[in-house]
């Protein structure tokens, strides 16, 4: 069965570097054209020559921030513009905070709520009318295991991401009958930096390996596409058996 996804038309919010390049160029391997914003210019021109040169689809790099409204709006419209409509929406731009609970101020919390979960939110409130128009489509909002497995120097970042599985389930029950779709993934430790990978190979996970962006990215694919067309609502690890919790 063919994922049905060539044609399509995605936005990936984080999308120059990391886990968020990963999934523009595995969706774009599949035929889907995709716009990718971040904050730096310079790094979303360099990743859209690199992957247009590899898949031969065309990539859109729009400058954007996640707390500006208007910049979202203009980040959804551009893209319709440019391509014509909107089928798949992938919320990955996050940074990470780090600090136990009584240790970051309030502006830390405000900060990691405006960016993740409020642009989260404003994202998918822009880009669901135009799903709408289109008969369905696909949002997949990248979380992380903190949402499921507490450390003293990651709360900011573990209640941001248990919010986003929540935003997750109940914006799925609000958009079923529409045909939209709306999963999250909880990355474990994906390194995306040759340090980062080597310091990641000090923990390894149960498989033994260290989780490449790649792998993440095919469960974002998957997702997205008609292979997946029964799954909404769903918050899914993609740590390599990590995590220690039990989640019915």
């Amino acid at each position: 069965m063919e994922p049905g996804l060539k044609g399509k038309v995605a936005i990936v919010t984080g999308g120059s570097k990391g886990i968020g390049k990963a999934i523009t160029r595995a969706l774009a391997e599949e035929g889907v054209s995709v716009a990718i914003c971040a904050r730096g210019m310079e790094e979303l021109n360099n990743t859209a020559k690199e992957i247009e040169s590899e898949t031969g689809i065309k990539i859109l790099p729009v400058q954007a921030d996640m707390k500006s409204v208007d910049e979202i709006k203009r980040l959804v419209s551009t893209t319709v513009k440019e391509f014509g409509g909107l089928d798949i929406l992938v919320n990955n731009a996050a940074s990470t905070i780090r600090g136990s609970v009584l240790d970051l101020p309030d502006e830390a919390w405000y900060n990691r709520f405006d960016g993740k979960v409020m642009g989260y939110i404003r994202c998918a409130r822009e880009a669901v009318p135009h799903m709408i128009q289109r008969g369905g489509g696909r949002i997949v909002n990248i979380g992380g295991t903190a949402a499921r497995s507490v450390s003293s120097n990651t709360a900011a970042n573990g209640v941001a991401n248990a919010a986003v599985a929540n935003v997750t389930k109940f914006l799925s029950e609000d958009v079923a009958r529409h045909g939209i779709l709306v999963n999250c993934v909880h990355p474990g430790i994906v390194p995306t930096t040759p340090r980062a990978e080597e310091m990641a190979a000090q923990r390894l996970p149960p498989i033994g390996r260290v989780v490449r962006p790649a792998e993440l990215a095919d469960v974002v694919v998957f997702l997205c596409s008609d292979k997946a067309s029964a799954v909404t609502g769903q918050a899914i690890c993609v740590d390599g058996g990590r995590g220690r919790g039990i989640c019915y």
